[in-house]
């Protein structure tokens, strides 16, 4: 990392140097040496900088973002019947509006090579993340939504349900009693 890149970083996600330090696997002071210069930053440790980075982008409310996606795949086999593709790019405000769309776009069949981008354009998720997202998401959605069992039997019902005759005769004694 260059000089003062791993200030902005920390300062980026909004941690302070013990956030950092515990998130890193370090002590305080260490990060201090880093951000005063007076210890150079490991590689390993740049690394894990970026893992964070990538995973604080890929919260809900990360945005602005754009999503990415091919019409057709991107390498189409020599057969295939067209060899343009035709690439689209929609802006939203986060993440979670953009994987909304792409669960939306997948139900459709004509969607290939989705990937979501940042405004600089760095990948926020790749295409394998954001399909696996999808299927998450997805098969959270149908464990939530519980089968709707057999109800209960004509005969219980009919057992439950008093018959006109007894509503009447309850109406007719409660006339009475008064």
């Amino acid at each position: 990392m260059k000089p003062g890149d791993f200030l902005n970083w920390r300062k980026t996600l909004g941690y302070t140097q013990e956030e950092a330090g515990q998130k890193l696997g370090v002590d305080r002071s260490t990060i201090q040496n880093w951000e005063r210069e007076i210890t150079r930053v490991p590689r390993i440790v740049e690394l894990a900088c970026q893992e964070l980075m990538r995973r604080w982008k890929q919260r809900p409310e990360f945005g602005p973002v754009a999503l990415v996606c091919a019409d057709e795949p991107m390498r189409p086999e020599a057969d295939y019947p067209t060899r343009t593709v035709f690439v689209q790019c929609e802006l939203y405000p986060n993440n979670e509006v953009a994987i909304r769309r792409t669960l939306r776009l997948g139900a459709t069949g004509k969607f290939v090579n989705p990937l979501i981008i940042d405004q600089d354009g760095g990948i926020v998720w790749s295409t394998p993340d954001l399909l696996c997202e999808c299927d998450r998401r997805r098969e959270t959605a149908r464990s939530q939504t519980k089968p709707l069992g057999p109800g209960p039997s004509k005969a219980k019902i009919k057992k439950d349900r008093p018959n006109r005759r007894s509503r009447r005769r309850a109406v007719a004694l409660k006339v009475a009693k008064k």
